[in-house]
């Protein structure tokens, strides 16, 4: 929806229209963008620029007001707003494994030392130059609240105005370093930031930034029940690749209400999530664009490794026996979603490669089936019996309790009745419960829960190496470790191993060793170890994988080719902004 008017010049476009078929999960690559990568996109400064009347609303499922800008605080931070006001340092493209430049000019890793250098024209909104002051912030607000970041690094030096080195701990695949870094976004500011410092990490995480300063495409204006509302911002460093005026992340509530603004094609520009049944999709207008992007993320279970039922490994791998993935599949969407072969905390089309010879040791704890008989031998050898149809222990306690998932997510709450349903049949005792997403946060923040529905992957293009997602299965950043396992994981365990003895291994120390070693070679022992330790205890229960479903519509707006490679990076209606491929063109 947009409206434009008071054109006053001519805007150089570009773009063609087409929508994605399917695409390829891409395992990652490794590679430094280039100069002319970095500048390809970038109008010419001779030209004439012209910024439309125009707005772009983007659709969004959650309430902004209960939203934040704080990206160290995970719970309520409003991510796709952080992405129109934060510019990454760099990002990934999946159209050809590739790494791209966002608010850094240069990155270079060797000899234990990542050298990264700024743009010289990056600046925040208000008009003050960014420096490495405001970097130094950032990074000690990083090392306070744990970021992994720090987990490779012994220290810092700020060279000068543009540019820091990060010296590392010991050997370090680049690649981590990259995929690390783009999680990073500059959002940290010394003079809003800096009183943090000296005061606990907790308060800080605590902290609900309600007025960021920009450094990225917009600035921030308002935000109500219905939306948040965003104006250009004059200083980003890229300002004529934006030529209209205002964005919108408008509150749908949940993905029904943006099916029938994309089916209507008038009411919306883009969705940059948005699950879509394929008897939905061909409803959408002739306007709509589907982006799919592997989303190295996907449906799980998280089980609290505190409670005295599902703490026991004996009644998770029972779960993991009765489930069958493959019926979450057809049932949720077969179009984009696949099964993990094995839950072993590997992204799935990652597996294969990173297992190697070692797979077929891996238990698939039943990909298309349920194996009542694996389930119920472990229930009993656990001390439970099934009574009047439902599995109980010495005391007449069943097995279940509320199981949670996130309200408006339809794809999910498909997944979760199939999961409850095959969990009810075999003789659990659960019952559906889905909540606004905020509150089914708090829940697993909370340890106030016996296991539910949560992703399994952390996401993003990290997610492609084993280390990310592994990490994020011991240490469940996201929900502040409420799933109990952390003391579990900085402690030495004795576990089943793959030839029919014992392995002993400390479950952090080793996917930390992952992270240490300056290849996939030198790293496959030590993934191997770390999946396998996964796949046995299920820290997390790893259950599907898909593509992601972004939108945008070509009738008013730009979109870069199929062959470009901004096309495949999350997420097309931001990246594609900051580049220039997303433009007004509705005059």
């Amino acid at each position: 929806m947009l409206a434009a008017a008071g054109a006053s010049g001519v805007a150089a476009l570009a773009g063609c229209a087409g929508g994605d078929g399917g695409s390829t999960e891409d395992a990652g690559g490794e590679g430094t963008p280039t100069e002319q990568q970095r500048t390809e996109n970038t109008p010419d400064p001779d030209s004439e620029f012209q910024v439309y009347d125009a707005e772009l609303h983007n659709g969004y499922i959650a309430n902004p007001t209960d939203m934040h800008f704080n990206s160290a605080a995970n719970q309520n931070y409003a991510w796709p707003a952080g992405r129109l006001v934060f510019a990454p340092f760099l990002k990934y493209s999946f159209t050809e494994g590739e790494f791209l430049l966002g608010a850094l000019s240069d990155l270079e890793i060797a000899d234990g030392t990542v050298t990264m250098t700024f743009r010289d024209d990056l600046m925040w909104d208000d008009g003050d130059e960014w420096t490495t002051e405001d970097l130094e912030v950032q990074l000690e607000l990083a090392r306070k609240t744990g970021s992994s970041l720090w987990g490779y690094l012994d220290s810092y030096e700020i060279v000068d105005d543009k540019t820091a080195e990060l010296t590392l701990s010991g050997p370090t695949n680049p690649r981590i370093i990259r995929f690390e870094l783009t999680n990073f976004f500059v959002d940290t500011k010394a003079e809003t930031h800096e009183q943090w410092l000296d005061k606990d990490a907790a308060e800080f995480l605590q902290w609900a930034w309600e007025d960021p300063v920009s450094s990225a495409m917009f600035s921030f204006v308002n935000k109500d029940r219905q939306a948040f509302e965003f104006e250009r911002n004059e200083n980003f460093y890229k300002a004529d690749n934006v030529n209209f005026e205002r964005y919108f992340l408008d509150s749908y509530g949940g993905n029904n209400a943006q099916h029938q603004a994309l089916i209507s094609g008038r009411d919306i520009d883009a969705a940059t999530s948005l699950f879509t049944p394929p008897e939905i999709a061909e409803q959408f207008a002739d306007n709509v664009v589907e982006v799919n992007v592997p989303a190295k993320w996907g449906y799980g279970i998280v089980f609290n490794h505190g409670d005295s039922h599902f703490g026991k490994r004996a009644v998770r791998q029972a779960v993991a026996h009765v489930i069958d993935r493959e019926a979450l599949v057809a049932n949720a969407g077969p179009r984009t979603k696949f099964v993990s072969p094995t839950p072993c905390g590997i992204a799935p089309r990652d597996q294969e490669y990173w297992l190697d010879d070692t797979i077929d040791s891996f238990e698939t704890y039943g990909q298309g089936e349920t194996q009542t008989e694996q389930a119920t031998q472990l229930l009993q050898d656990a001390g439970y019996e099934k009574v009047n149809g439902t599995w109980q222990d010495d005391s007449g306690e069943t097995l279940g309790g509320d199981y949670f998932s996130p309200a408006g997510w339809t794809d999910w709450t498909t997944m979760t009745q199939t999961v409850v349903s095959q969990l009810n049949e075999f003789g659990f005792d659960f019952s559906v419960t889905t909540q606004p997403t905020n509150d089914w946060f708090g829940n697993y923040s909370g340890s106030n829960f016996k296991m539910g529905s949560f992703y399994w992957l952390p996401g993003g293009s990290r997610s492609a190496f084993p280390y990310f997602p592994l990490y994020f299965q011991l240490w469940a950043t996201d929900i502040s470790g409420g799933h109990g396992y952390r003391e579990l994981a900085e402690s030495e365990q004795t576990i089943p191993g793959m030839d029919g003895g014992e392995m002993s291994l400390t479950p952090l120390e080793t996917v930390s060793e992952i992270a240490r070693q300056p290849s996939d070679e030198d790293a496959r022992e030590y993934v191997q170890r770390a999946a396998w330790h996964s796949h046995i205890e299920l820290p997390f229960l790893g259950l599907v994988s898909k593509y992601e479903q972004s939108w945008t519509t070509s009738d008013d707006w730009t979109e870069p080719s199929q062959s470009n490679p901004n096309r495949r990076v999350k997420w097309p209606p931001f990246w594609w902004v900051h580049e220039g491929e997303l433009q007004y063109d509705g005059e």
